[in-house]
């Protein structure tokens, strides 16, 4: 199970498949998966434990980044960011495109992770 995150609470076990992970999005004491294939569901843990969950996955856990109190994305399935309009845009597997809103400094933090991560950026001023 590398690419899997295995949650157990009072004998139920919820496993998390990170390769089709979209992002992650917390409610109170609660986290809502969401999945590329448009799949989504409640866990009942809060996204800290989460978060913890992925940095102890190593490199499997490397795409996702904790974007403030209520989200973890997957990095890899942001297309557009943009920090004037405060707004992220991920894309799942049918197109469907899924627009968290966020602080300008997050966004900012957000864009500096993902370019870091490019060999090639152009930019245009």
């Amino acid at each position: 199970m590398e690419n899997k995150l295995c949650f157990s609470v009072y004998g139920e076990l919820y496993v998390v498949d990170l390769d089709r992970m979209l992002y992650f999005e917390a409610d109170d004491h609660y986290t809502h998966v969401y999945y590329s294939s448009g799949t989504h569901f409640m866990i009942p843990f809060g996204l800290a434990k989460v978060e913890a969950a992925l940095s102890d996955k190593g490199k499997a856990g490397d795409a996702f980044l904790r974007l403030g109190r209520k989200y973890i994305v997957n990095t890899r399935r942001v297309f557009h960011v943009n920090a004037v309009k405060q707004v992220a845009v991920l894309v799942d597997d049918h197109g469907t495109n899924y627009t968290l809103h966020l602080p300008k400094p997050v966004l900012r933090m957000l864009m500096e992770n993902i370019s870091g991560k490019l060999d090639t950026m152009v930019t245009q001023r």
